[in-house]
């Protein structure tokens, strides 16, 4: 009966969106444009759909909340992967960037798109302006076929994007730009890895200043497609894996950030951090860091305490400090944020951030590789604070100037600021 159910629904859906097609390549665009999207809004979206506007007016709109930024995903009913055909169009009100770029679904083996699943999707911009395909396993991806950079240099793109995966799992996908007459083939590629789906989706990574600019309408899911056993063309082999999103690290590491405020006791209401200071002209951009803590045991050894990865909750966005400017990495940034009464833009949550304990002990920011790198080291002992009480708590460790080695106990001092610490912005004795 469950399964008689789902069948049901599945066809009821593919008749509803079958019966709104996309507009055929010589039809006035400017009709097509003023048309209302009925099938895309009565679609049954589930997921995050408090983030989104849903309506036959505009299609699918993100409209999360304008303070925040992340991401955000909705989803519909999908069981196929095989014989299908996805259409739809999309709207950026902005030139796609590694912060904010989104993916459509194509299939997917679980609704929630921001976790692990198994599946394919489409992204749109990123690292690159342009449109590719991508089979996910688990927290792996991998590049399959790379379309032209169509949106290089466009604020506000409009396109369309039809994608295909026969009987034989032979994928290819065209795009037309809204100004295109026609569709342009990208690539032809096969790929038969995963062959079930629960869902197909919608998933925006976005900063709070494109928290509206993402709209996608028309879309259309259909199945008995052309199935061809003998492409024309040679079909591309899968592409090298890459990252679409995570840059590189700077050859030269040393000095491109350095330590510049500790809170290691933390007050009762307060929560500990590390700050980072940016002392170049440039904005830097890192995936993620390594925090390694450490103690002196004596003659001439150290003994690790703890090594931990930093990187933005979602993994695929990097870490990026502006030109002298600062960044604050806590395990709560809203604890931050109200008990040092401090901006939430510089501010950056990492759920393993490790607890640095009252212990006198030296700090070293690594880069994530095979073979990491040292950016900055700095220590904190009770010594360094300037003031004259027993125990410091709640007061943070600051450098007198950011410019100098963080490795210079004399430039250490104790905060001067109301509230025991200035994270993510100037330091009160500079």
């Amino acid at each position: 009966m469950k399964i008689y159910k789902a069948l049901l629904l599945l066809s009821l859906f593919m008749t509803l969106i079958y019966s709104c097609s996309l507009p055929a390549d010589d039809e006035e665009k400017e009709t097509y444009l003023e048309e209302e999207d009925n099938a895309t809004a009565e679609l049954p979206w589930e997921g995050e759909t408090d983030k989104f506007t849903i309506n036959a007016k505009e299609g699918v709109r993100l409209d999360a909340p304008q303070e925040n930024g992340g991401t955000a995903f909705i989803t519909i009913p999908s069981t196929t992967v095989r014989n299908t055909r996805w259409e739809f169009g999309v709207h950026l009100t902005f030139n796609p960037s590694s912060k904010n770029y989104a993916r459509f679904y194509l299939a997917s083996s679980s609704n929630i798109l921001s976790g692990n699943l198994n599946g394919y999707y489409v992204q749109i911009g990123g690292v690159k302006d342009n449109v590719a395909l991508y089979r996910q396993n688990g927290e792996q991806r991998k590049l399959l076929a790379s379309g032209r950079e169509l949106m290089k240099g466009n604020n506000s793109p409009r396109l369309y994007i039809k994608v295909e995966c026969d009987n034989n799992g032979y994928w290819t996908f065209w795009t037309r730009l809204e100004s295109e007459n026609e569709y342009t083939k990208e690539k032809q590629v096969k790929d038969t890895d995963i062959q079930s789906s629960v869902c197909s989706g919608i998933y925006c990574v976005y900063t709070k200043t494109r928290s509206q600019g993402f709209t996608f309408h028309h879309v259309q899911l259909t199945n008995n497609i052309e199935t061809t056993p003998n492409p024309d063309d040679t079909p591309d082999k899968p592409e090298t894996p890459v990252d679409p999103v995570l840059p590189d690290y700077p050859e030269e590491v040393r000095g491109i950030l350095s330590f510049n405020e500790v809170m290691y006791d933390n007050a009762t209401d307060g929560a500990e951090y590390i700050e980072l200071y940016n002392p170049s002209g440039i904005t830097v951009f890192v995936p993620a860091l390594k925090l390694i803590r450490y103690v002196d045991t004596g003659s001439n050894s150290t003994e690790t305490k703890t090594t931990v990865i930093l990187q933005q909750p979602d993994g695929n966005q990097e870490i990026s400090i502006p030109p002298y400017g600062y960044i604050c990495l806590t395990k709560s940034a809203a604890t931050l944020i109200r008990k040092h009464k401090v901006s939430k833009e510089t501010i950056i949550e990492i759920s393993n951030f490790p607890k640095l304990t009252n212990e006198d002990s030296y700090l070293a920011i690594m880069t994530n590789e095979e073979k990491s790198r040292l950016i900055d080291k700095c220590s904190y002992f009770e010594s360094m604070h300037s003031s004259s009480n027993k125990r410091h708590q709640g007061i943070s460790l600051e450098k007198l100037s950011p410019e100098l080695p963080s490795s210079t106990r004399k430039n250490w001092h104790s905060s001067k600021d109301s509230t025991g610490g200035t994270p993510g912005k100037i330091n009160s004795r500079e």
